[in-house]
């Protein structure tokens, strides 16, 4: 399988330079970005402590290195605008196995961090942004 996707979208975004994605969730985006035909634009990968704290991320978010499973990050964003375009990429990634969804207005949040708690979908509204 071609791999899609550069080292840069996954590292936090706070120059502290941790970068540790599970292998086998970028496959799973691989083969997402496959079956979508289009690129993927990652909008967060991993995140330290520090940097989830900041942007109001969850204290077990699965952006963050699971410490108690193996110390990689299981989560990542996805810009996503389209309401279409939302649907299509929830379909590839539920068919492909994911089953921990956000969805927002600007992202859709996919990982499998198996240990959290398993919504089907989570909505999320951004302040300021009204949600639709």
């Amino acid at each position: 399988m071609k791999d899609y996707f550069s080292e840069e979208p996954f590292a936090c975004r706070d120059g502290c330079g941790l970068n540790a994605l599970d292998p086998a969730l970028r496959s799973i985006l691989n083969q997402g970005r496959e079956k979508f035909g289009r690129p993927l634009v990652i909008n967060c990968g991993c995140r330290c402590k520090k940097y989830n704290a900041a942007v109001g991320g969850a204290d077990h978010s699965a952006h963050l290195p699971a410490e108690k499973v193996d110390n990689l990050c299981h989560g990542c964003d996805i810009k996503v605008l389209s309401d279409i375009t939302r649907a299509i990429l929830h379909k590839i990634f539920c068919d492909l196995g994911i089953r921990r969804f956000e969805v927002s207005n600007k992202h859709l949040h996919i990982d499998n961090a198996t240990w959290l708690p398993r919504p089907i979908l989570a909505s999320v509204t951004f302040k300021g942004v009204p949600e639709t």
